[in-house]
């Protein structure tokens, strides 16, 4: 069994491989992409030369300088997307690290709340010991726990008159008759109506039996309006009783310094509250250049793209399709050389190629990964999974679930199932209504859902 906390480090931890997984592919990829531009440029030298050796000085100089001008456009394409890619890279890095101080800050924020919290829950446990010897606590105890007895007794009475109002009145109220008679107060001192109309009330009501009705129905809404009144009351004289026993118990919680205990753990809530909006601003700078990088780096390459293109043209043109040809036709040794050393170079970059593309596939599988992951860790931690007051007792499966989105074999939905499915909420310092209970408001993650400042009486029915 582990902590929710701990849980929430594994999920961190795998991020942060995936982030590595990321680099590692990262760095292929403009390896082989380099690699690329470089053998274009190797390429497009090799037909320089046969251009060199082969056409006069006057077609020599037009293509020589045609493949110039475009090498030069390449390379100035590449050396901008390298130098931006690395921009951005190095932007993101600063980023994670800045996440990762973040993260470190806050968890000493956590710690040094929870310490905190821990010198309230010992003190109060020990006043709480003690006070439940004292006479007078005993007593007030006693009191609402029998108030509370009344209450819910008097709440269960409530409840089924109203359930026997609803069932038994349905045949009134289905007799327009008698609820013509029952909405104009007729036998009532509230019945004002002239002579004529007083008659024929009169004789419908007789039709009806209308008098032993309205007695019936009458007392069929009384008997739960009185339950309920009663049921009110009893709970007025238990929140009193509540009341005093919470006062007693806070002012021999005061007495024991409380108080001092209360405040450490509101500044250290306050600095944790400090802590977590910092990491939340880190976390959406990092988000932010996420989405540049993923946009730049896995939705496409267009300085690459261009660079290549670019070349391509060049050594495409016409002019050189013939030297090439003339070359294979009329081979001297120095031209048999020079096409055996384009038609390696083909080679070479078709390798390289799909040597990028696989980099760049393998690339964006991880970030699609990681981008799952970190949804469901932001969706489990802003749903309260991050308490230091929570278990999970699946630790195992957790680890392999983990392990498994990260290659892809799983997804994010089952690490979700996973999560939810193990997770255990543990009791808190705001559970306990002991004294009025914790007067500072639980952080995200510190709550357990319990009843925090001691709570109202609840039996089920609306009060």
């Amino acid at each position: 069994m582990i902590s929710g906390r701990q849980a929430l480090a594994q999920i961190e931890q795998t991020i942060e491989r995936a982030r590595q997984q990321e680099a590692q592919f990262e760095r292929a990829y403009a390896v082989a992409t380099e690699e690329v531009g470089r053998l274009r440029i190797q390429r497009t030298e090799a037909f320089r030369e046969l251009a060199r050796i082969r056409l006069d000085a006057i077609t020599q100089d037009k293509i020589v300088g045609d493949l110039d001008a475009a090498e030069r456009q390449a390379i100035s394409l590449l050396d901008s997307r390298k130098e931006a890619l690395r921009q951005l890279t190095e932007r993101r890095h600063q980023a994670e690290e800045r996440v990762r101080q973040a993260e470190t800050a806050r968890q000493a924020a956590v710690d040094a709340l929870e310490k905190a919290l821990d010198k309230v829950e010992a003190l109060r446990k020990s006043v709480e010991a003690k006070i439940s010897i004292n006479a007078e606590w005993i007593s007030a105890r006693a009191r609402v726990d029998e108030i509370a007895g009344q209450a819910q007794q008097a709440e269960k009475k409530a409840v089924q008159a109203e359930a026997d109002r609803d069932e038994k009145g349905r045949p009134y109220e289905a007799d327009p008759l008698f609820m013509y008679l029952w909405r104009r107060k007729f036998g009532t001192a509230a019945y004002r109506v002239g002579p004529f109309t007083r008659a024929m009330d009169r004789l419908v009501a007789r039709v009806v039996g209308y008098d032993k009705a309205r007695a019936n129905y009458a007392l069929l809404n009384e008997i739960p309006e009185r339950l309920r009144e009663h049921s009110r009351r009893i709970i007025g004289d238990l929140r009193e009783a509540r009341n005093r026993l919470t006062t007693l118990e806070r002012k021999a919680l005061v007495d024991a310094g409380i108080e001092a205990a209360e405040a450490d753990a509101a500044k250290a809530r306050s600095v944790l509250s400090d802590a977590e909006r910092r990491l939340a601003e880190a976390r959406d700078a990092l988000a932010t250049l996420d989405r540049t990088y993923d946009a730049s780096v896995l939705e496409g390459d267009a300085p690459y793209r261009e660079a290549v293109e670019l070349l391509t043209a060049a050594d495409q043109r016409e002019d050189l399709n013939q030297l090439y040809q003339e070359a294979l036709r009329t081979p001297t040794p120095r031209d048999e050389e020079l096409v055996r050393r384009i038609q390696a170079t083909d080679g070479m970059i078709n390798r390289a190629l799909r040597q990028a593309v696989d980099a760049h596939q393998r690339l964006k599988e991880v970030a699609q990964r990681r981008a799952m992951i970190e949804h469901e860790w932001d969706e489990l931690r802003h749903q309260g999974y991050d308490t230091p007051y929570g278990t999970f007792g699946n630790e195992a499966a957790l680890g392999n679930v983990l392990g498994g989105v990260l290659t892809g074999a799983i997804s994010g939905a089952i690490l979700g199932q996973v999560l939810r499915g193990g997770f255990h909420h543990g009791p808190s310092p705001w559970d306990s209504g002991f004294g009025g209970g914790l007067p500072i408001p639980p952080p995200d993650g510190f709550g357990t859902g319990g009843s925090f400042g001691g709570g109202e009486f609840r039996t089920g029915g609306s009060f």
